[in-house]
């Protein structure tokens, strides 16, 4: 079986998040520290909104099951994925090239060829 192709070459961070729970166990999305690649420095983002429908979700490619969070984060709307699976974790979406998105991506077996 081969690789699902995306149009989009993204894939999914895990992120330092701080969260608002709730008694009945929701967890809703309020700051996460994000390291630009980059400089290496550490971003702190406020989540200005969060759509209150949470939509199930699950990844093939990296086994990530969960939820997304429709967010508004600086003035854009942006996904953001809680994994329901131990360890729990945050994870935000980060647009890669097609080389790094093959190497995170890959099969077992499979090489990767360099750029």
């Amino acid at each position: 079986m081969g690789r699902i192709q995306d149009e989009n070459y993204e894939i999914r961070i895990p992120v330092d998040m701080i969260q608002l729970t709730e008694r009945n166990g929701k967890a809703w999305p309020l700051a996460f520290d994000w390291v630009e690649k980059s400089t290496g420095e550490t971003l702190h983002v406020e989540i200005a909104d969060v759509k209150p429908d949470i939509i199930p979700d699950a990844e093939q490619k990296s086994g990530t099951v969960g939820d997304r969070y429709e967010c508004i984060i600086n003035g854009q709307v942006e996904y953001l994925y809680y994994s329901i699976l131990q360890p729990r974790k945050w994870f935000k979406l980060k647009r890669v090239s097609e080389a790094e998105y093959k190497a995170y991506y890959k099969l077992p077996g499979e090489t990767v060829a360099k750029e």
